[in-house]
């Protein structure tokens, strides 16, 4: 084995180590410049969206109701999820906001409306409580904010289906379809205008309501 010096030894041990070192130094410096420029944002746990409490009070006053059920409503899959979801176009596939979720899934903010407007009606329970007694029950098909095709524009979209049911017989039913224009195309423009959509739906099915509670 050829000998090599002392100092040559000590070059060749110290090399890799130097390297490694100013590649760790490179790799905190970038970290720390994007960090910089994000705002740390993608530390940051997501931003809170909520549809507040009810802010539209009846055009007109409404008679009292009888004592009514609004189980929890049933939704698509996406819904009883926190995700704040958006497409471009109708057709488009369902995206997700990274930095904004519900407080809640749809679903259950949308029950907690209904049963926040009926209760000033009269009496709302969470579940029957006996064959004859009258029952809301409420499907969430769309709530959404879509976007046009060059992304200009967006509209929260909303469909709610509302079946009136007493035992095992359906009485009525009512089909709510709202399309609000987006003031602004992010996250809270499009939580704006599904926040006026469902109090738009939520008082045309208080409206509905209150007749089709008074049919035998």
């Amino acid at each position: 084995m050829k000998n090599i010096p002392i100092p040559s030894l000590w070059k060749i041990a110290a090399q890799p180590l130097a390297k490694r070192l100013m590649a760790a130094a490179m790799v905190v410096a970038a970290s720390a410049t994007l960090a910089g420029c994000s705002g740390g944002a993608g530390a940051r746990a997501p931003k809170q969206l909520d549809l507040g409490s009810v802010t539209v009070a009846p055009k007109t006053a409404l008679p009292p109701n009888p004592a009514i059920a609004v189980p929890a409503a049933a939704s698509a899959v996406l819904l009883n999820e926190t995700m704040v979801v958006w497409r471009v176009g109708d057709a488009g596939q369902p995206q997700a906001y990274t930095t904004y979720q519900w407080v809640a899934p749809p679903a259950r903010l949308i029950t907690q409306r209904v049963v926040d407007r009926l209760s000033l009606q009269g009496a709302v329970l969470q579940q029957s409580v006996g064959a004859d007694f009258p029952q809301v029950r409420l499907n969430v098909q769309r709530f959404e904010q879509t976007f046009s095709p060059d992304g200009a524009t967006s509209k929260g979209n909303l469909t709610l289906q509302v079946v009136l049911i007493r035992g095992t017989k359906v009485m009525d039913q009512l089909l709510i379809d709202l399309s609000i224009p987006a003031v602004t195309q992010d996250a809270p423009g499009g939580a704006d205008a599904l926040r006026q959509a469902t109090d738009q739906a939520v008082e045309q099915m208080a409206q509905w309501l209150t007749v089709a509670l008074k049919r035998k």
